[in-house]
């Protein structure tokens, strides 16, 4: 296991239209910071839902370039969770243990965007990211994201959102063979952190769990949802919020559609761009 390597740091919902899914996370009761740019070689632009210690960000392409067709090729075959992005408190010492697993980490490359501050000014969000071959889990893009400026993303404006969020609970995973998928993970986190359960594996990173379930269990947990469980693939996210309650007033005032499933308050990905979103206390 590495030990550079620390939980989740953040996930990737990236969507076709992000003036729209701002609206939309805006009516889920989500805090969003303004809109972020990045540069002109990666051509897209996200807007970051932050939350006590880790976030999720809605990505869209904002011009076509050789670096984004990856994300293209992508949108065209849907919208909805993409990335995870691991936590670490070194990215090249984090690349460094990862390569000598035999794991073909990207050499680590830095980058930063500029910051529009809610209340005026700017700041630079600067970061160290490696990236881990497409082939090493199935279905998700997986990367190692290291901060330099915390600072200028964890803005305390931008950590209270109506329907409560506080943090991610888990990253929900459809798989054909959980235990399967679990070793893989076993690589980076350790054996001790896979824990298998009926249905799937949970995967203890440290921070948010993974959940990697096979398509009757997740048929089973979201009855009469249409979830796509065709392959291995990212499903959406749980979210630990304040209150259940909290969570149902600001999802009815938004006029989204939610259904409750044992203690579980869920949005399907038909009205979350592609994410299924799940409340848990």
């Amino acid at each position: 296991m590495a030990q550079h390597l620390t939980g989740v740091d953040h996930c990737v919902i990236l969507v076709r239209n992000l003036d729209g899914a701002a609206d939309r996370y805006r009516r889920l009761g989500f805090t969003l910071s303004p809109r972020g740019y990045h540069s002109a070689h990666m051509g897209s632009a996200n807007h970051t839902i932050m939350l006590q210690h880790d976030y999720f960000e809605l990505l869209g392409i904002i011009s076509p370039t050789e670096h984004n067709q990856r994300w293209r090729d992508e949108i065209e075959r849907g919208q909805g969770l993409s990335a995870v992005a691991l936590q670490t408190d070194d990215a090249d010492k984090a690349c460094a243990e990862v390569r000598a697993m035999g794991i073909a980490a990207s050499d680590v490359v830095a980058f930063s965007r500029p910051v529009d501050l809610p209340g005026g000014g700017k700041a630079e969000a600067a970061f160290r990211v490696t990236n881990l071959p497409q082939d090493l889990l199935p279905g998700m893009h997986l990367f190692v994201c290291g901060h330099l400026t915390r600072e200028a993303v964890w803005l305390p404006e931008l950590m209270t959102h109506a329907n409560g969020a506080q943090a991610l609970a888990s990253v929900i995973v459809a798989c054909a063979e959980p235990e399967a998928m679990a070793a893989r993970w076993a690589q980076l986190f350790g054996r001790d952190a896979i824990e298998l359960v009926h249905g799937g594996a949970r995967v203890r990173t440290g921070t948010a769990d993974v959940e990697l379930l096979a398509p009757a269990s997740l048929g089973a947990r979201y009855p009469g949802l249409p979830i796509d469980t065709g392959h291995d693939r990212l499903i959406g996210l749980a979210i630990r919020v304040a209150g259940l309650g909290k969570a149902r007033a600001a999802l009815t005032h938004g006029n989204v559609p939610w259904r409750e499933i044992e203690g579980r308050t869920v949005v399907g990905p038909a009205d979350a761009c592609g994410a299924l979103l799940e409340f848990v206390a």
